[in-house]
């Protein structure tokens, strides 16, 4: 087990980490998807069914939930086969599922929930990050460090800072799910003498991302201060998806400002951001090396 986090048993999760949210959205994208391969335009439905186009294209883009009774009238019409069928009435059902976060993340930035929905749901996510450490890879004492100066710069209210701690340390569970997530983290080594927090919990810190870097399905690597470098880019996160009841999300990338997410999903530019993580990947120090590293930092800065 990874030290400092729950066994997903134990945290009382199952196997399948997607969030409500997710799924109506690819029910919403896969209905939309048939009626084109119907050939139906959105007004034919519409009409059929005695709509408004409105009420359809909030349905088609995930802004409403579907009702069994019009999810059946949906595949009736667009032929859809026994097998789909199926898969499709079970996301439908899986999408009316309440979600442990969703309390926590009702006053939290904006795009922060789909943050959530992202990394419960990919089967990979690649984290590049030249100032601060991944936030799956934090403690719950680096974490409130780091959030610290928020409600005096921001003049929010203290809560605010422990829903987020909450939330993050929720957000973790992902790294201790079945199946597994294949994880990946390049970090600069500038985070690592970066004093967010005081001497003992920066050391902590270090000692944390070792042991987690020891894990099977990880890949924690560090892009050492004196080696070469490759174009500068800010902090990203890319996430690919498995396949979810027979419907393949496309990946997607994240780019988290101050109080928003941004998130990247045209496939040409996703694909350069893919290119970009692997280029870093390939100019970072082997996962032994960065080890080697870390325990180095945390010896001769931290201790």
């Amino acid at each position: 087990m990874i030290k400092g986090l729950r066994n997903g048993k134990e945290a009382g999760l199952v196997s399948d980490f997607g969030s409500s949210a997710v799924r109506q959205r690819l029910l919403a994208e896969e209905l939309r998807r048939l009626r084109r391969r119907a050939r139906f335009t959105g007004k034919d439905v519409a009409v059929r069914f005695g709509w408004s186009e409105a009420k359809l294209s909030r349905i088609e883009n995930g802004l409403a939930r579907v009702k069994r009774s019009d999810l059946d009238a949906f595949m009736d019409l667009y032929g859809v086969d026994e097998s789909h069928r199926s898969e499709l009435i079970a996301l439908a059902e899986e999408s009316r599922e309440a979600d442990p976060l969703d309390e926590l993340e009702r006053d939290l930035p904006k795009g922060h929930a789909r943050i959530v929905a992202a990394e419960r749901d990919a089967e990979a996510i690649w984290n590049w990050e030249p100032q601060v450490i991944p936030g799956l890879l934090q403690t719950e004492d680096y974490t409130r460090a780091v959030l610290q100066p928020w409600p005096a710069i921001f003049a929010s209210p203290p809560a605010e800072t422990e829903r987020r701690v909450e939330t993050r340390l929720l957000r973790q569970r992902v790294l201790t799910r079945e199946p597994p997530v294949e994880a990946s983290f390049v970090i600069d080594e500038s985070v690592l003498i970066r004093g967010f927090a005081s001497q003992p919990v920066m050391h902590d810190q270090l000692a944390h991302l070792i042991d987690i870097s020891e894990h099977p399905t990880f890949e924690l690597r560090i892009v050492a201060l004196a080696g070469r470098q490759v174009i500068a880019t800010g902090a990203f996160v890319y996430y690919r998806f498995k396949r979810i009841h027979g419907v393949l999300p496309p990946s997607t990338v994240a780019l988290e400002h101050l109080e928003a997410t941004t998130f990247i999903e045209s496939e040409q530019d996703v694909n350069a951001y893919q290119v970009m993580f692997n280029e870093l990947r390939a100019t970072s120090l082997d996962p032994q090396a960065s080890r080697d590293v870390i325990a180095r930092v945390a010896r001769d800065t931290w201790r």
